[in-house]
């Protein structure tokens, strides 16, 4: 059954609308409803497909099993076993893409298991090889974070599940990242503060001579504003209370080599002191903190010139 014809049959369609109607954790997906996540995982798969040379079966099987794999939430489950019963429903029955079905969130249990001292056996591998194509599924599973807040190289269970994969020779070498889709998000924070001398900012100096705001990773949970405030606290020593007023904006760039290639982006937020604001001691792996205000701004050195618009749209964004 076709992508066409799946939408076609007209079981499937209506549970598919019903799809829209499902709301997600923000701190897992970044997609409006289960209906928006599952067609951008089927887009994403199809080009990870194609980048990765599958034939147009395989690509077609991947598109597929985006439009079907959390079909199972709108009975308010999201176990796969769920999953398979709407599609027995609809009458879905191809076994190749319900053994995908089944098998493509595995990583999350496998890897608790691993965590626990309790890795799966090499029996336990073998049974998931026999019964599907672990190059399919492990692109499947990256293509599957691709509303994850943090991007798929922030999410364990699926960079274990892959490494472990490849680590067997069960699956060669994937091409896992798109070079327009960022495979990895991080979260920042500009503390802007005003006196009677105007707005001032807070930047760091971690490395080299240049400044930057605080940023890194965005955690497994956490939203990616509350990932801005932690990384602000951690990389400053800000002490005080504080909150986001607002987004500021993003930048991509990329980061590694070879296979480990990939676009990252970085959003930013704005951030105010609801008082005076307090510091701790300065964090190990932080050379300065520094307030800048406006006319301070031109000159000073950055380790990105791709910073400074953000750094000006700080100190100008009104209260």
């Amino acid at each position: 059954m076709g992508v066409m014809n799946l939408l076609k049959n007209p079981t499937f369609a209506r549970a598919f609308a019903e799809l829209g109607r499902v709301s997600l954790n923000p701190r897992r997906h970044t997609a409006a409803n289960a209906g928006a996540h599952s067609e951008a995982v089927a887009a994403l798969a199809a080009r990870l497909a194609c980048r990765n040379g599958c034939s147009p079966g395989e690509t077609e099987l991947l598109t597929r099993l985006g439009l079907v794999h959390d079909i199972g939430k709108i009975t308010g489950s999201a176990r796969p076993e769920r999953s398979l019963e709407v599609l027995a429903e609809c009458g879905v029955n191809e076994p190749e893409l319900l053994a995908l079905v089944k098998w493509h969130d595995t990583s999350l249990p496998w890897h608790r298991a691993a965590s626990r001292g309790e890795a799966p056996s090499e029996k336990a591998w073998r049974r998931l090889a026999s019964e599907v194509d672990l190059r399919l599924l492990c692109l499947f599973m990256v293509a599957d974070r691709v509303d994850a807040p943090g991007g798929w190289r922030r999410n364990a269970p699926t960079t274990w599940f892959l490494s472990e994969a490849q680590r067997r020779g069960w699956v060669g070498e994937l091409a896992r990242d798109l070079p327009d889709h960022p495979s990895e998000l991080c979260a920042g924070a500009a503390l802007v503060t005003r006196d009677h001398l105007g707005p001032e900012l807070l930047v760091i100096r971690t490395r080299g001579e240049g400044f930057e705001l605080p940023k890194g990773g965005i955690e497994w949970d956490e939203l990616p504003a509350e990932a801005g405030l932690r990384e602000l606290r951690e990389e400053s020593g800000v002490s005080s209370a504080l909150e986001v007023s607002g987004e500021l904006g993003s930048l991509d760039y990329f980061v590694g080599e070879g296979s480990q290639h990939c676009l990252k982006r970085v959003r930013y937020f704005v951030v105010r002191a609801s008082g005076d604001v307090g510091f701790g001691p300065l964090p190990a792996a932080t050379r300065e903190r520094r307030w800048v205000r406006r006319d301070e701004l031109e000159g000073l050195p950055l380790t990105s010139e791709a910073l400074r618009p953000l750094l000006d749209a700080a100190l100008y964004r009104p209260d």
